[in-house]
């Protein structure tokens, strides 16, 4: 694999990039890599590694300037890449979601099915039988975004955002899925509606999805919650 870009990002952060980062472009082993990386990073003693930021082909280092250099940051990410293949990664986490898909819960269902020539059930259908990756979170707090969605049926944003999509909405954009964990404004084609609680703060991890952990969707009806 080509290897990673180092970049500045501010005087308290470095940016790690594995690849063009563009959606096309994207494999299941970048995605892995990153993870692993991120895995290292956090198991490493380095004193002054503030917070790790994963995205779907970087990573974002920020570091307390006081008792950290930049090159000092970077020496010990590139010595972690060395190591990266020795990791053993715990087994990711499965996760099965249900949707409540189309009607007043899925409003973009129609136009998506149509968009690829398909019906509404063999879009469904084709929904349902990808396992996705949680790669990193973003936008709103809890907010998976999830890589799986075959890049050949990718799907425009909406030309003006909904000011309100209800949380637990379940949307794809480009080749990109994600639940909305609270109500807020969002752009995203809106497939349908899980009755999961993806945010709880009485949880650990107050997200129902750990990063890497794979999900499947599944149709489910109202009147069985």
């Amino acid at each position: 694999m080509d290897a990673p870009q180092f970049r500045s990002a501010s005087e308290a952060a470095i940016l790690i990039e594995f690849g063009s980062g563009k959606q096309a472009d994207l494999k299941a082993e970048t995605i892995q890599r990153v993870h692993r990386l991120v895995a290292l990073l956090d198991l490493s003693t380095l004193d002054g590694i503030e917070e790790l930021t994963p995205a779907y082909s970087s990573i974002l280092i920020e570091y307390d300037p006081l008792r950290l250099s930049a090159a000092q940051v970077e020496d010990h990410a590139r010595f972690c890449l060395e190591k990266i293949g020795q990791i053993e990664v715990p087994a990711p986490q499965q996760l099965e979601v249900p949707v409540f898909y189309g009607g007043e819960y899925g409003p973009d269902l129609p136009f998506c099915a149509e968009r690829l020539g398909m019906s509404v059930s063999q879009f469904v259908e084709a929904h349902c039988e990808q396992s996705y990756s949680v790669a990193f979170f973003g936008f709103l707090p809890g907010f998976a975004y999830l890589y799986g969605w075959p890049t050949k049926h990718s799907l425009p944003r909406m030309d003006s955002p909904r000011p309100k999509v209800a949380a637990g909405s379940v949307a794809i954009a480009g080749a990109q899925c994600g639940i909305y964990p609270s109500e807020s404004p969002g752009g995203w084609r809106i497939l349908g509606r899980t009755p999961a609680k993806v945010i709880d703060t009485r949880r650990a991890n107050f997200s129902l999805f750990s990063i890497g952990a794979q999900v499947r969707f599944y149709p489910s009806n109202p009147a069985a919650w």
